[in-house]
């Protein structure tokens, strides 16, 4: 029903709220160029190599919901680069896949008005001590 609603829209497609994965998002980004809101009800993981498929063909997106799901730092890093009107970024409910370093997180908070990334530590599958080494790693590697 969501590809035949945006078939519908013949590329006005403005906002999409509801289920996605990743093939449904490379559909609506590549049907919905004037996209400004996106938000995804469901359980979300977008592989690396669908970052360009998707988030490089949404420059007007001004708004971003993930409920749930895996948020990449490549992900982050991606919207901050071709997402230049992204102004609501509410990803509270994921878990970050790696750690970031303050370099990254206060780019984020510069770039994007309303932020609201996963917890500190709220990893998938990480011990405390793993975590403590993947945060000098990170503040160390940072971008």
């Amino acid at each position: 029903m969501a590809r035949a609603a945006v078939d519908r829209s013949a590329g006005r497609c403005e906002s999409y709220r509801g289920p996605a994965d990743p093939h449904f998002l490379v559909y609506l980004a590549a049907r919905s160029p004037s996209l400004r809101s996106l938000e995804v009800t469901s359980r979300l993981y977008l592989p690396v190599y669908f970052l360009d498929k998707v988030i490089t063909k949404l420059p007007m997106l001004e708004r971003l919901v993930l409920r749930s799901g895996l948020v990449l730092k490549a992900t982050l890093r991606a919207l901050l680069d071709h997402c230049p009107r992204l102004e609501l970024l509410d990803a509270g409910g994921c878990f970050m896949a790696d750690v970031m370093g303050s370099r990254m997180r206060a780019r984020c908070e510069r770039t994007i008005r309303d932020l609201t990334l996963p917890l500190r530590g709220r990893l998938a599958a990480c011990c405390s001590l793993c975590l403590t080494r993947a945060n000098k790693f990170a503040e160390e590697n940072d971008d």
